[in-house]
């Protein structure tokens, strides 16, 4: 009587040991670095940053998803990964905002499986009048060039180095002028990339995930970015 190879029992247990190891490897990998940037963890940060957290699980690791046992999870039809961050204050006496969202939804069938991603990260300052909408973004940056969002011109800011290091568009010549004199202030985050969005009321820097600006090379210098967003507020407010 012919037996059954051992291998057919041993290939799929080996299987799931090895994937059951690579989970708790990323599990235990995550949570000591969630450890080792702890301030980065919704609840210290906003404390760090004189903010007031309103949404969001104060134990959150901005720096380091993967620490949360949702993300590690992932989502299934149905139910998916919602992650909602948001901190607001007047540390620098401007209203600022950190806003944080990640989102990822699963629906399969038979044949196929779609999965949605929605991510959002920036931190913003308040204007106390409104201003021309406007971009200013970093011309060369870590991990590939920064996309504009809004169709504004190009303009000369009138500062040679300003305008060699960043592009920044708006329909007012005068608003150039103001971020070029502004835009030595943000030379701290040459290592991760610019983007500013000006929407007419609020600053924002915008950040990303897996591309520039990266989050985690922006976000380590939060308290400078609080600090830079908060004065071009004041000066585009009056």
């Amino acid at each position: 009587m012919n037996q059954i190879p051992i291998q057919v029992f041993l290939v799929p247990v080996i299987g799931l040991v090895a994937v059951a190891y690579m989970l708790w490897s990323r599990k235990r990998t995550g949570q000591a670095h969630d450890q080792q940037f702890s301030g980065y963890r919704a609840g210290e940060l906003a404390q760090r940053l004189g903010l007031q957290l309103i949404a969001g699980d104060p134990n959150f690791n901005l720096f380091i998803r993967y620490a949360n046992v949702d993300v590690r999870r992932g989502p299934s039809d149905g139910k998916p990964v919602h992650i909602e961050i948001r901190m607001q204050g007047a540390p620098n006496g401007v209203p600022l905002e950190l806003v944080y969202l990640y989102r990822v939804e699963r629906e399969s069938d038979l044949t196929t499986v779609t999965w949605r991603t929605w991510f959002d990260c920036r931190m913003s300052a308040q204007a106390a009048r409104p201003f021309p909408p406007f971009e200013l973004i970093s011309r060369s940056a870590p991990l590939g060039p920064i996309a504009q969002t809004q169709p504004l011109p190009p303009q000369s800011t009138g500062n040679a180095s300003a305008d060699a290091t960043y592009l920044v568009t708006t329909a007012e010549p005068g608003m150039a002028q103001v971020l070029g004199q502004a835009a030595a202030g943000f030379a701290t985050f040459a290592n991760s990339g610019v983007h500013l969005v000006g929407d007419g009321q609020k600053v924002s820097f915008v950040m990303k995930q897996d591309k520039a600006p990266l989050l985690a090379n922006a976000l380590y210098y939060a308290e400078d970015m609080s600090e830079q967003l908060s004065e071009l507020a004041r000066r585009l407010g009056g």
